[in-house]
């Protein structure tokens, strides 16, 4: 139970609107989780370049002691640190202002070496803060005199006009090659996905459509024979396995109806010679008789008997062929009622009993004591019988060996009537139920109408039985009615 539930959920999760479903979600995932990686990236590399010592100091180089010293400090260029309310101190040697840029805010005029040292780091390029302003500072000499160049900007000041900065050209680019890169990687990616999509796509519908309008297009052109084949679990599954069942009972059904049509014709054909034949005979000794050619009295009874038994044959033939016909027609209903069946088979065979002694026939017979309570037509039945009978008296020689067997088991009765005559041909036997199924090839061909055995199956068929034609290393023959 367990098993065949979870089979059902599984096959309900191949449909094909979840597959598709499951499809796009696989896909919005993915492009999610690109875009997101993507914009990671760019923002991790944009921020570690402006976080770098190298955009640091270029965007900051203008109050920066070492970007903006020259030799000749008169010519040096602070107006961005004037603007900032910032002003440029000069030291000579030893420490003390000799020319300042921009108006200076506080009264030093005379620094120690220790507090030079507080204003620079080991490189002389990286931004000290003190208390109430920052400081870069750097030496530098100018007409062979050691100076120092100091910076001062008001720190809240300094940070506005920081981030105000326009970036140098080079960092511009570098942000815009990060930019283009992610850019890239998304249509990159989102064109594969397009891509992917497209063909799983293509694979669980197109791919599925075409192969079942192939297989309608060959079916509209009569090739019945065709089959679609393609993997699939959802609804395109289905509609595989319904094209095939149902191009299959097509395919039967022409043939079925091509073989019941050339049985048709080839019933016409039987039907007319099997009755042209002794009405052809009945016709020739009848004018003889008629014109007074034979005036023999012996030979005048000859011919009269001849044409009785044509006549009677004719009429068997007749007869047979009603029956036939009766049979074959779904509407008709055989009468049944319950009877000994044991009892039934006792009687036929006691019948056919002295027929079987006068051909000298090894006849062995297996009939249960016990009453085998059963439902048939008994006129029907009785027909069936009889014709498989008469047939191994008609077509075997003297002496054969011939057995009839009847059992009962589990509900089920069997009958078996069987003989080592002649036999039939194999390539008969496969065809031996069908009306007017005769030749030289077959040992029932003398005189029969060729409609006993189709007859007889028939008859079995309407009580839901079975007739089958078998044969053992005993018995050439052998005829097994199963009910």
């Amino acid at each position: 139970m367990f098993f065949e539930t979870l089979k059902n959920l599984r096959k309900k999760f191949k449909r094909l609107y979840i597959t598709m479903f499951k499809n796009y979600i696989i896909f919005v995932f993915l492009m999610l989780l690109v875009l997101s990686g993507t914009i990671g990236f760019m923002i991790f590399s944009i921020g570690k370049m402006v976080s770098s010592e190298d955009y640091i100091k270029d965007t900051q180089k203008f109050f920066m002691a070492s970007k903006i010293v020259k030799s000749d400090y008169k010519k040096i260029d602070a107006s961005k640190i004037v603007a900032s309310k910032g002003w440029v101190e000069i030291l000579n040697s030893n420490k003390k202002v000799i020319y300042v840029i921009g108006t200076k805010k506080d009264k030093v005029t005379n620094y120690t070496e220790n507090e030079l040292l507080n204003f620079m780091d080991l490189s002389y390029n990286n931004l000290k803060s003190g208390t109430s302003y920052f400081y870069s500072v750097t030496a530098f000499n100018s007409n062979g005199e050691d100076l120092y160049c100091i910076v001062k900007v008001p720190p809240g000041i300094v940070t506005l006009n920081v981030d105000i900065a326009p970036s140098p050209d080079k960092y511009i680019k570098k942000a815009a090659i990060y930019i283009l890169v992610g850019i890239f990687i998304i249509i990159v990616f989102l064109t594969v996905s397009v891509f992917l999509y497209a063909y799983l796509t293509t694979k669980k519908v197109v791919m599925p459509l075409k192969k079942i309008l192939q297989g309608i297009k060959r079916m509209t052109e009569e090739d019945y024979s065709t089959r679609i084949n393609f993997n699939a679990e959802n609804e395109f599954g289905e509609i595989r396995d319904a094209f095939n069942f149902m191009a299959e009972k097509i395919e039967a059904s022409i043939f079925e109806r091509n073989r019941m049509e050339n049985l048709k014709q080839q019933l016409l054909s039987d039907i007319s010679h099997d009755l042209k034949t002794p009405l052809t005979s009945i016709m020739g000794y009848s004018k003889a008789l008629n014109d007074g050619v034979v005036e023999n009295d012996k030979k005048i009874k000859q011919y009269l008997n001849i044409i009785y038994n044509k006549s009677k044959r004719t009429v068997s033939l007749i007869e047979n062929l009603h029956e036939f016909t009766k049979l074959d027609n779904s509407k008709f209903l055989i009468s049944k009622e319950k009877c000994d069946f044991c009892e039934f088979v006792r009687e036929i065979v006691s019948e056919y009993y002295n027929e079987f002694e006068e051909k000298n026939f090894e006849l062995e017979i297996n009939l249960p004591e016990d009453e085998i309570v059963y439902e048939f037509d008994k006129v029907e039945m009785e027909r069936a019988i009889s014709n498989i009978m008469s047939n191994i008296l008609k077509y075997n020689e003297a002496g054969t060996k011939a057995k009839i067997e009847l059992t009962y088991d589990n509900s089920k009765i069997q009958l078996i009537i069987a003989d080592d005559g002649v036999g039939i041909d194999e390539s008969l036997k496969e065809n031996i139920f069908e009306p007017f199924v005769r030749g030289d090839k077959s040992r029932y061909t003398k005189g029969g109408t060729g409609l006993g055995l189709s007859i007889a199956n028939k008859i079995v068929q309407k009580h839901g039985g079975t007739l089958t034609l078998e044969k053992c290393k005993k018995y050439k023959t052998v005829f097994r009615l199963k009910l």
